[in-house]
């Protein structure tokens, strides 16, 4: 009798113990299902995002082409400008000169006779109407080059 309690008691316990392996298994099983879920989702937001990512550098190279054209376009622009800087330059250099040699020639008739003053007053002033005429013909000149620039290109 003793072993026939013995073997209903471990039978009953066994019972318990497998109704509690059931449920922990259906439990696991239902998280394995999440994660398998969740993974399946996640592969998919993956590939959509792979397929961003390559749109977005895509349109990066596009710009990058873009502004490589814009930026061989500008070229032209800032070498006009340097052209500009040195017709500047020069005429800034040859008004300089032409004010110093004012100013000597100005200075030499005060040291002179009256009426040699007024003989290099009308010399000074001819003298400064050429520096003037041979400034404006050489900013004619480097203008007309600019523009014979532009027109080969």
């Amino acid at each position: 009798m003793l072993l026939e309690m013995s073997a209903v008691l471990v039978a009953i316990a066994f019972v318990i113990l497998t109704f509690f392996l059931i449920q922990t298994l259906q439990s696991v099983k239902s998280s394995l299902d999440e994660v398998t879920q969740t993974l399946g989702q996640m592969k998919i937001e993956a590939r959509e995002i792979g397929d961003e990512v390559k749109a977005v550098v895509g349109n990066a190279n596009e710009m990058a082409v873009d502004l490589r054209i814009k930026l061989t376009k500008l070229d032209h622009l800032f070498s006009s400008v340097h052209d500009v800087g040195q017709v500047v330059h020069e005429l800034t250099t040859t008004m300089k000169e032409s004010a110093s040699g004012f100013m000597s020639s100005m200075k030499q008739q005060r040291s002179k006779q009256a009426g040699t003053q007024r003989a290099e007053k009308w010399q000074a002033v001819l003298e400064g109407v050429l520096v003037a005429t041979d400034v404006w013909l050489s900013m004619r000149s480097v203008r007309a080059k600019p523009s014979s620039k532009t027109s080969a290109d």
